[in-house]
């Protein structure tokens, strides 16, 4: 349950910092997590994973507003990929930044002890 609860918590703070600081708060906020919570081993999967959920709920949001799909087809168009590529990168792009993110500061942190 505490582990659910952190990862609710960590998306909602990557949904957040994204909509106020945008793409750039990805790597910072999982950073900052990592460098907070050295004791887990599952600190990169974690970070990850709430970015993916975090960037869905803005997605999701998004989609509600306007016309999401139209762009998602046109954008595949340019990139000849389907719709559905275009939201799994979309997906993609904040999970791995958040992962690689989390090793990089795990790794400074427990260098430095």
């Amino acid at each position: 349950m505490m582990q659910l609860s952190r990862l609710v918590l960590l998306a909602t703070a990557f949904a957040i910092a994204t909509f106020v600081a945008g793409w750039w708060a990805v790597p910072l906020v999982a950073a900052g997590y990592a460098a907070i919570t050295t004791a887990q081993r599952s600190v990169a999967l974690v970070s990850g994973v709430s970015a993916m959920l975090g960037w869905g709920a803005l997605l999701a949001i998004t989609a509600s507003r306007g016309p999401i799909g139209t762009l998602a087809v046109e954008l595949g168009g340019v990139l000849n990929m389907r719709p559905m590529g275009v939201y799994a990168v979309t997906l993609a792009f904040p999970g791995l930044l958040a992962i690689s993110a989390a090793i990089v500061a795990r790794a400074l942190v427990s260098r430095g002890r």
